[in-house]
C-alpha cells in the first residue's frame, strides 16, 4: 500500500516531468497544491506518531488498572472460603473495630468515629460542623494541663 508521501511524490513527478504543467498559472497552482499536500502529509505523520504514543500510554494505564482491580476486588473464582457459598460481600466495610455514632450537643449533627477511641487515653473528639466537644476521655484535662505546663516551661527556657 502506498503511503501519502509516496502518492504526493508521484504527483510531483508528473507535474515536474510535463513542461506544460509547470508553465503559467497552472504551473503555479499545481506547485502550491503539491506544497500544501506535502505539509498535510507532514502533519498527518506527526499526528500518527502522537497517536501511537497515546496508544502506548493508554495500554500502560489499562495494565495498571487491571493490576489494581486484581488486587482490590475479589473474583468469585478466587474466593478462599471452604463453605461453597456464593453470598460474600465484596464491599465489606467492617474493620477490626466498629464505628460509634454520637449526636453533637450543639448542632445535633451525627458524628461518627472509631470505637477504639472510647478506650484510648487523652482523646477529645470534636464535631466537624460546629467544633463542639462530642466525646472526651476523663484524663484529657490532665494531659491538656501537662502539655500547657510543658509549653510554659519551653517559653521560659527560650528567654
Amino acid at each position: 500500500m502506498e503511503t501519502i508521501r509516496e502518492k504526493i511524490a508521484y504527483l510531483r513527478g508528473i507535474v515536474d516531468g510535463d513542461p506544460s504543467m509547470t508553465e503559467g498559472r497552472n504551473g503555479f497552482l499545481f506547485t502550491k497544491i503539491l506544497h500544501v499536500l506535502e505539509e498535510l502529509a507532514h502533519e498527518v505523520d506527526e499526528l500518527a506518531q502522537v497517536q501511537d504514543e497515546l496508544d502506548e500510554y493508554l495500554q500502560e494505564v489499562d495494565f495498571d488498572l487491571a493490576y489494581l482491580e486484581d488486587e482490590f476486588f475479589i473474583d468469585e473464582d478466587d474466593h478462599d472460603c471452604d463453605c461453597d457459598c456464593d453470598d460474600y460481600d465484596e464491599w465489606d466495610d467492617s474493620s477490626d473495630g466498629s464505628l460509634v455514632e454520637v449526636e453533637c450537643p450543639e448542632c445535633e449533627d451525627i458524628v461518627t468515629f472509631d470505637e477504639d477511641f472510647l478506650f484510648d487515653q487523652g482523646v477529645q473528639i470534636r464535631c466537624p460542623r460546629c467544633d463542639a466537644v462530642v466525646f472526651e476521655t476523663s484524663d484529657f484535662e490532665e494531659l491538656e494541663d501537662l502539655f500547657e505546663e510543658d509549653a510554659v516551661l519551653e517559653e521560659h527556657d527560650e528567654d
